[in-house]
């Protein structure tokens, strides 16, 4: 269930980035819109994702555990007032310091001042939005400690049917000057829905509570452990400031074209790596935690391979279609064939950063279920450094230049957590990768051979057709079946449980029925 929320939270992303792309292309708007939707991100990401979870959910389960529901009701109430009162703060300093944070986030605005001044006006109108978010953060915490998991993932869902719902009506109700706040309105109105669905699932567990702030020793625990989380999670978030700095200086609708080519990474590979690695992790844990170095080794090794299994053809794939992917998505409206090149062209560039940000989430995990959270950070900062000087070099390249910086750096990031973790733990045995990496790099090739050879029987410049979208039906559908056929027939290590996970899947499907 969790998988199947999480393709159609990826799949209602990309329809939104399609609405807003048929309505105001790449443009200046569009790249004020999303310049100014990163900048309240940024904090929702610091405050309300990953930290929460990691921090409030053991603290919610072992209070549970040891003291009782009512105790740990009472945590919780104290930890939804300490955040409300934090994030209450940081939103109003975000609202009467937006000039600042739009200058820290896109200083190549400031030289215009009609495109600074509405960035600094979206922003404002879109920082609230990080109470809701918040809110939802902790919300997911301890609904998941509960074993409640597909309530929090409608979270997205439901942001994204409010965006799409308002962006269109924005656009053909709103006078032409203001035609963009339909998607603000729809980001405001999508944070209000996605805490109205977590409160049935509260509710029944009876945790509607009122807000405290009591700071007793769990509380005062819970909140000392944000600190070291929140630095980690800065620095990667510093990454993001970093490069969308650098977009801000290139030419009008490149911040666009980054986000639209990031919207296709993220749905080629995302769906399949995070079901992956939340499978891996728990595993990795209970071998850390029993001491079973060699079978922590195996496991990682097996990660590795599972992801790259998916991660190498859907990057080949994503290179070598990415013009008529883009098109049949995107071109439409006001998005202009231009439009479709540099995007396609940024695409392309992201595309070799799939396998590295696949191997990087793996690795990373080996160092959390150690509990050495301190050397993912330390390397995160010295891909900071990276991103900035690659970056600045292949600047006069584009926004292509940008997408292939982050792809650069997260082979550089994989490389020293596999390095450093070498280092940790002794010999990985990474010989092992050698013969499924061969099979899987050749197949893939064969594949997207044949799905690129496909392609030359499509118009991409006249964007959705229905001989467009068959021939793009048919060249995927072509690569996927001889990948797929090539490794069952192998029998590559991995594809058996990955093949056999989806058919588990399909049968609970169709036995309801």
């Amino acid at each position: 269930m969790l998988v199947l929320l999480t393709t159609v939270s990826r799949v209602g992303g990309l329809i939104r980035e399609t609405a807003i792309s048929h309505y105001f292309g790449a443009s200046g708007i569009t790249d004020v819109f999303y310049m100014a939707f990163t900048i309240p991100n940024v904090l929702r990401r610091l405050v309300a994702e990953g930290t929460l979870t990691a921090v409030v959910q053991p603290a919610y389960q072992t209070v549970r555990t040891r003291d009782g529901d009512a105790a740990a009701r009472r945590f919780y109430a104290s930890m939804l007032g300490f955040l409300l009162v934090v994030v209450s703060g940081l939103t109003a300093l975000g609202v009467l310091g937006a000039p600042a944070l739009v200058a820290a986030f896109a200083s190549g605005f400031i030289d215009e001042p009609a495109k600074f001044a509405l960035c600094v006006e979206l922003t404002r109108w879109l920082f609230p939005v990080v109470i809701a978010m918040s809110l939802v953060g902790l919300s997911m915490a301890v609904l998941n400690a509960h074993d409640v998991y597909a309530v929090p993932a409608l979270a997205p869902i439901v942001l994204n049917i409010s965006m799409i719902a308002f962006t269109i009506l924005g656009a053909l109700t709103f006078p032409a000057e203001h035609r963009i706040m339909g998607a603000v309105v729809g980001v405001l109105v999508g944070g209000v829905l996605q805490v109205a669905v977590q409160v049935p699932a509260l509710a029944r567990r009876g945790l509607m509570v009122r807000p405290r702030l009591a700071l007793d020793a769990d509380v005062k625990s819970a909140l000392l452990k944000f600190v070291p989380g929140l630095f980690g999670l800065a620095v990667y978030q510093l990454n993001i400031i970093v490069l969308r700095q650098l977009a801000s200086y290139l030419e009008e609708g490149s911040v666009s074209y980054y986000n639209y080519a990031d919207r296709l990474m993220e749905l080629a590979i995302g769906i399949f790596a995070i079901a992956i690695a939340q499978g891996a992790f728990s595993t990795m844990n209970e071998q850390a935690a029993g001491g079973r170095i060699d079978d922590l080794k195996g496991t990682w090794r097996f990660s590795m391979i599972l992801t790259s299994l998916i991660a190498l053809p859907a990057a080949l794939g994503l290179g070598a279609i990415a013009v008529p992917i883009t098109s049949v998505l995107y071109l439409h409206g006001a998005f202009t064939w231009e439009d479709v090149q540099q995007t396609s062209m940024a695409a392309l560039a992201f595309a070799p950063g799939l396998v590295a940000m696949s191997g990087t989430r793996a690795t990373a995990q080996v160092f959390y279920a150690l509990g050495d959270q301190r050397t993912p950070v330390v390397v995160s900062g010295f891909v900071l450094v990276s991103n900035l000087l690659i970056g600045v070099a292949l600047l006069n390249q584009g926004v292509a230049g940008l997408a292939f910086t982050l792809s650069l750096s997260s082979f550089v990031q994989t490389g020293l957590l596999v390095f450093l973790l070498r280092r940790k733990i002794g010999d990985l045995q990474t010989e092992k990768f050698v013969r499924p990496w061969f099979w899987q790099v050749l197949l893939s090739a064969l594949a997207v051979f044949a799905a690129w050879g496909i392609q030359f029987l499509g118009d991409w410049q006249r964007g959705f057709t229905a001989n467009n979208a068959l021939v793009l039906t048919a060249a995927v559908g072509v690569a996927v079946a001889l990948y797929g056929g090539g490794a069952l027939a192998l029998k590559l290590e991995g594809v058996e449980q990955l093949a056999g996970g989806v058919t588990r899947r399909l049968r609970r499907v169709f036995s309801r029925r």
